[in-house]
């Protein structure tokens, strides 16, 4: 068995040590993932996903951040040639951010994320092939650290503490039900930042924010 993976993510916002009330920040997150798996015979089963989820924000507060990330991913899975499943979502986040000062370019903070979790998947196994649909909202808390390297870009670290999530899905159409979930640790928080529910997976990322409009 011969596994592969490679994942890369990129954030984008702004800097800690200069952030004041009335800075604005775009940014966002890039990560791409992929692993084989090869049995006896020599048959590769394939799985790759991918996170885009650019964000706009700004500072109410010195210490207070507010923004908006949309997360847009995708996954897909196939036996050699022959496709197996493919998927995609989308998680719209609203998120608020308090931080903590240590030092000059030092500090921690602690996040509130809440998303809309929408998303379809493909499932080609079955004959005919079954399409389901999701659809419901989620709330995330995170903590995580940032330190900064320059007057505008600061390499930061996220770590999804905990969240909740209620999701309906229909299958080909029809009410399949619906699922609720609490987890712990298991999801990167922010403009999908990572991906509300639907992220990369990750339990801790680290990406670089940027300023573009200082006050």
């Amino acid at each position: 068995m011969k596994k592969t993976l490679i994942l890369l993510s990129m954030v984008a916002m702004t800097t800690v040590s200069m952030a004041q009330k009335g800075t604005w920040y775009i940014g966002g997150l890039a990560g791409f993932a992929t692993s084989t798996d090869k049995d006896p015979n020599d048959k590769k089963t394939t799985m790759s996903n991918w996170t885009v989820a650019p964000e706009v924000g700004t500072f109410l507060k010195d210490d207070i951040q507010v923004g908006l990330a949309f997360g847009i991913g995708g996954a897909k899975e196939k036996n050699d040639s022959l496709d197996l499943s493919e998927s995609s979502f989308l998680t719209p986040t609203l998120y608020g951010r308090k931080f903590f000062k240590i030092t000059d370019n030092f500090s921690t903070f602690a996040g509130l994320y809440l998303s809309y979790i929408g998303g379809k998947s493909t499932d080609f196994t079955n004959t005919p092939e079954t399409k389901s649909e999701q659809s419901g909202f989620g709330a995330r808390i995170g903590v995580g650290i940032a330190y900064a390297l320059s007057p505008r870009f600061t390499a930061v670290g996220q770590y999804g503490l905990f969240g909740f999530q209620s999701v309906n899905n229909k299958v080909n159409g029809n009410d399949a039900g619906s699922n609720s979930s609490f987890d712990f640790g298991v999801n990167t928080v922010g403009g999908g930042t990572l991906g509300q529910g639907n992220g990369s997976g990750s339990v801790f990322n680290i990406g670089l924010y940027y300023t573009f409009i200082t006050k």
